[in-house]
């Protein structure tokens, strides 16, 4: 079973990460700080030394050299090696350890000089003064006095020691405090988890999440967004449900009638009689049925088109219109298109854009005239770069009052003497809004008949 992560291991982590690094980086620096301040302690010691040694060399007669005692002081150390020089510019060295290297003279007298070298594999350090021999003029004496650096790096380590614990101690009571302010930061999520737990299952309003810190209002803003999408689809779901409803009660409750008609007077007539509203009544069902998955499909609650893409709409256009010229011929009807036969290109679903030019055709074709009915699709380019398809019969029209309410679902103009179903323009009017088209319907004089626009936006370059 795969454990799910933990959003307060998580920030602690992140937080002790950078704290375990700052525990490393400040130990590095107090060892250094340290061992600087050791070095500036013993440094004082070492010129303290040599300084109280040339007041030594200074007080003898002539060139003696330092008493046992002295030279005892000075060497003396537990740990350490310690190692001292005098000598005289003029005459060499009159006391101490020849083997001590000679440090750069001065110019001036008073500042100590330090040097640091190598001595049977040890590190030392050297401070040398120099002085003015009394007892010759003229002549200047070089005090050294050296030691191993080892008690400097163990005073820096005894430092470094004695912080680390007390920083891990730091360390620990932050990410105690740290642990204690997620646990606390993390409780603006308990009324947004409560509200949701209590909403009902119909409940796809936004939630009431004013107070929501910034950091969480984009979670809340993509939990409105999802109740939205959820909410339109399930309103699309109802509407479909009531429509095919709406759409399928009246023919099967005939189809119903007719096989009753028919089980009541099994004679020949009366039976194929009712075999043929049997016929046209299913057909009629089956044209509802698949209007109300087009307009299904038409209203699906993607934001954008699912198959959008670039196409050539005058090609898709020409050959729509010219798979469906059979048919026309069959019903009596002049098929015809106008327009370019390439060359028109929009941004579009190619599967709804035919349904939408089927259905215009189909419906041009139902209320145009009879007998010598005329349906011209056409096809041409804008002024503003966009294109305008129009599908045009030599019907009646439409009354100007009736005009607003032409793609409404299940509206049908009264009186023109046709069945339909009444969604024919309401899957019209749903994929022109989808392509963001605008839908137009215009009654003309010359050519008599109702004329449907729509209007294609530019297709947007870069």
């Amino acid at each position: 079973m795969v454990r799910n992560p933990s959003l307060r291991r998580r920030l602690l982590l992140f937080v002790a990460a950078p704290l375990l690094a700052v525990l490393v980086c400040g130990g590095i620096i107090n060892y250094v700080i340290g061992l600087h301040y050791a070095n500036k302690v013993y440094d004082r010691w070492l010129m303290d030394s040599a300084n109280a040694m040339g007041d030594l060399v200074n007080s003898d007669a002539g060139r003696n050299e330092l008493s046992a005692q002295a030279r005892i002081l000075l060497q003396f150390s537990v740990k350490d090696r310690n190692q001292f020089a005098v000598r005289s510019l003029r005459y060499g060295v009159l006391a101490g350890d020849q083997d001590l290297p000679q440090p750069s003279p001065k110019t001036s007298h008073g500042s100590p000089v330090f040097t640091n070298f190598t001595d049977h594999g040890l590190a030392m350090r050297m401070a040398s003064v120099f002085i003015d021999n009394k007892a010759d003029p003229g002549d200047v004496l070089v005090i050294s006095t050296a030691e191993t650096v080892h008690k400097r790096q163990a005073l820096a380590r005894e430092l470094l020691v004695s912080t680390v614990p007390i920083e891990l101690l730091l360390i620990c009571v932050a990410m105690a405090l740290v642990w204690f302010g997620i646990n606390r930061g993390l409780r603006v999520l308990d009324p947004l988890a409560h509200e949701l737990r209590m909403r009902d299952a119909g409940d796809l309003s936004p939630l009431r999440t004013i107070d929501a810190p910034i950091e969480v209002q984009p979670l809340v803003a993509t939990i409105d967004a999802l109740l939205s999408r959820l909410d339109r689809m399930l309103r699309q779901q109802q509407r479909f449900i009531a429509d095919a409803a709406h759409q399928l009660r009246t023919p099967l409750a005939g189809l119903r009638l007719q096989a009753e008609r028919a089980l009541a007077d099994p004679s020949p007539d009366t039976v194929r009689e009712a075999l043929v509203h049997v016929e046209r009544l299913s057909a009629g069902t089956a044209r509802a049925a698949g209007q109300l998955l087009a307009l299904a499909r038409a209203q699906a609650p993607d934001e954008a088109l699912g198959a959008a893409a670039p196409l050539d709409l005058a090609g898709l256009v020409r050959d729509e219109v010219a798979s469906r010229v059979p048919e026309a011929i069959s019903r009596g009807i002049d098929l015809g298109y106008r327009g370019p036969e390439h060359g028109i290109i929009v941004i579009g679903d190619g599967v709804l854009l035919r349904e939408l030019l089927g259905n215009l055709i189909d419906n041009a074709a139902r209320y145009g005239s009879r007998g010598n009915g005329v349906v011209t699709v056409g096809l041409q380019a804008d002024d503003a770069g966009g294109c305008v398809l129009s599908v045009q019969d030599n019907g009646p029209g439409v009354a100007p009052e009736l005009i607003p309410r032409l793609g409404e679902r299940f509206f049908r103009a009264v009186g023109n003497g046709h069945e339909g179903t009444g969604l024919g323009l309401a899957i019209v009017r749903e994929i022109a809004e989808r392509h963001s088209a605008d839908l137009a319907f215009v009654n003309h004089s010359d050519p008599h008949g109702l004329r449907v626009e729509i209007r294609f936006p530019p297709v947007a370059t870069g």
